[in-house]
Parts: C-alpha cells; structure tokens; sequence
C-alpha cells in the first residue's frame, strides 16, 4: 500500500527521464540548435528543473512538509546561485551574450591574450578552440567577454613577415625580391614597407591579403620560405653588415647556399611526394569537423526550403505531365538529400567518441566528401527550382 502512495511519482521520474531522452534525440536528428548549444543546454535544465518541482508536489507527504522542501530546494539553488555567481553564473551569462553577439563561430581562428587557435565548440559555459600544437584549450566564456578577441575574418586576413638587410643592397631590388616571393605565396595586395632604419640594418617588412585563411599556418610558414628563395636567386645577402666569424673569408665571398638552385628541382616522379593532409589538417582536425559539420546542416537546411518552394512552384504547373516529370527529378535529389542526412550522422556519431585518433584523417577525408556532395545536391536542386520557376513564368 506504501509502494501504491508512489506510484504518481515514479511516473514524473519516468516521465521527466523520457521527455530528457526524447528532446535529446529530436536536437540530433533536427539539429535545430546545432549553432545555439547553449539554448540546447538550457532546455534540459528548465525540464530537469520543473521536474524536480513536480516531484515534490507529487509525494505522498503533507502540504506543511511539501513547503519545507520546496523552500528548502528555492535556498539551495540561491546559495548555489550566490556562492557560484562570480563563476557559474557569470560564465552562463557570458555564453548568452557570445551567442546572441556571435563575434565568431566554429572554425574560425581566434586570438585571446598569448593564446591562439581554432574554435572548435562553444558551450554556456566555456569555449573550447584547438591550439597550433593540436591541443584542447578550454578558455571560460566570462574571460572571452571580459578581454579583447581577436577573430580572423573567414574573407580574408593579412599575413606579413619581416627581414633586416644591410644599407649596401638598393631598396628597389629588396622591394622587386620580396614582392616577388609574396606572389609566388598567391597573396593580393602586396606591400613592401620599411619598419626601421637600423644602425647597420634596414627593416623590411613584406605581406599581403591571403583569401583561403583554412592554410594559414602553412602560408605563413611558405612566405619566409619563398622570401628566402627569392633573395638569394637575386644574390642578396641575408646577413648583417656586422656578421663576425672566426673563419677568414675572401672579400668578394657570398654567404648564399651552394645547393640553393637544387632545391627548386622537382624530383623525379618514382620520389615524388603527394600530402594526403595539410598541415592544418592535422592540428586543427576537430575544429575543421566542428565547421564542416556546422556547414552542412545549413545546407541541408537550405535544401529544405528549396524543396518546400518548389513544391508550392510545381503544384502551380497545369499539364499533368509535366507536373509529374518535375517531381521525379525531386525525388531524385531527394533520395540524395536523405541519404546525405544518414551519413553525416553516421560521422557525427563517430565525431562523438572522445579520445579516439586512430581515425581522425578518415572521418575528416568523409566530411569533406560529404560537404562536397552537400555543394553539389545543393547546387542541383537550385537549378531546377530555377528552370521550374522560368517555364512557369513562360
């Protein structure tokens, strides 16, 4: 007869369970916040909350002893809130402002004090971005509020590097060597400036706009490398006029590597050489599939609508026959656009299992085919929306 008295609040438990369980497999399979994880966040503590509520109400005990734990439970959350209010709360805080004001987003590269790296999730109440060292930096959401972030613009973002020459070379030959090398990097816009006249030194500083910021530890890196190249293919010195050495050399000796012309030999094809990843592939590998993934539930989302308007187009369309032409070549892409869904969430599910690396180069090669095939279902399903709409309108 006991065990009758709570039964009601079993259900709630029961009840309160599956409504956790169910909203989480409707936010997967929607992924309607896929970009608002906090507003996700937030939901199941509203539920487990009001839950919470409902229980007490729902035990067999008196009112008197109902309001006793009620107020007891409103205490415990005001201390927890008041004690934790420089921490948990001002951090919760924070992460509502970071996705409402949205200053960046997964993928993008941002610098916050002496730390640098790729977003690779954005929680209530943390970040977390992958450093230059493949690393996982957990910066609280409050610190990215409280200090100045600097986002790399996803358009594009200027990259530089800086060299010091004797007074002895011409400016213009510099400025002709450097411009030169900037442009073997695929920069725009290049400039060659003069930071400091030196004592015995002049500095150069050379950059320009680099569009596809997805290679920009690489580009960076290939900059020296080519600045290099190019002043000693144009016999510059790289060296101070006051470079001492013990060894005695001639006058007339010039200090440029006696190899420098075989290394801008391609090697034969048996020894070539062919990078299954880039660079940024491997140290920013989880914040590229937090971007990748982000990227393609867009465009699923995009598929959607264009698949809602042109349904509304076709229904439009008189002739019987062509009508039905029209929605065969839907269902084409459909069927494209399902199975695109299954498999990114086969991915995502892979995507969740923490702590294995053994595939991180295969599942970021499959989200890459999959964004391409995205692009290209996309693409598809744009164009004969248009056709549809131009034989209408004809």
């Amino acid at each position: 007869m006991v065990l009758e008295d709570y039964y009601f609040s079993i259900i709630v438990v029961a009840g309160t369970l599956i409504l956790l369980a169910s909203l989480g497999f409707i936010f997967r399979k929607t992924r309607i916040f896929v970009e608002q994880k906090t507003v996700e966040q937030f939901i199941f503590l509203l539920v487990s909350f009001i839950g919470i509520i409902v229980l007490v109400l729902s035990l067999p005990i008196s009112d008197n002893t109902k309001q006793v734990l009620l107020s007891f439970l409103g205490i415990l959350i005001g201390a927890t809130i008041a004690l934790s209010s420089t921490t948990f709360v001002s951090n919760g805080m924070s992460g509502i402002m970071l996705s409402r004001i949205k200053p960046f987003k997964a993928g993008d590269f941002i610098s916050i004090d002496d730390t640098f790296g790729r977003v690779s999730d954005i929680g209530i109440l943390h970040t977390q971005i992958q450093s230059i060292d493949r690393d996982i930096i957990t910066i609280p959401n409050l610190k990215l509020i409280s200090n100045p972030v600097t986002t790399i613009s996803s358009s594009g973002t200027v990259i530089s590097a800086t060299v010091s020459l004797g007074y002895n070379v011409s400016r213009d030959r510099i400025e002709k060597a450097l411009t030169k090398a900037a442009e073997k990097v695929e920069l725009e816009n290049i400039f060659v400036h003069v930071i400091e006249l030196g004592d015995f030194s002049v500095t150069y500083k050379v950059g320009g706009l680099l569009k596809d910021v997805s290679s920009l530890i690489t580009k960076r890196s290939d900059l020296k490398k080519k600045m290099f190249d190019s002043l000693h293919e144009d016999h510059i010195e790289i060296v101070s006029p006051t470079f001492m050495n013990q060894r005695v050399y001639a006058e007339d000796t010039v200090f440029i590597p006696e190899d420098h012309d075989k290394v801008c030999i391609k090697p034969p094809a048996t020894y070539e050489y062919v990078t299954e990843v880039t660079t940024e592939d491997v140290i920013f590998g989880k914040a590229i599939e937090a971007e990748i993934t982000k990227k393609i539930s867009r465009m699923i989302e995009d598929m959607d609508q264009k698949q809602n308007d042109f349904v509304a187009l076709v229904n439009g369309i008189s002739d019987e026959e062509l009508r039905a032409e029209e929605r065969k070549a839907l269902d084409s892409l459909l069927r494209q656009k399902v199975e695109l869904k299954e498999d990114l969430d086969s991915v995502i599910a892979v995507l969740g299992k923490e702590g294995d690396t053994s595939t991180d180069g295969v599942r970021l090669k499959s989200l890459q085919y999959l964004d391409s095939k995205a692009g290209d279902v996309s693409i598809e399903l744009k164009e004969l929306l248009d056709r549809v709409s131009n034989e209408i309108e004809q």
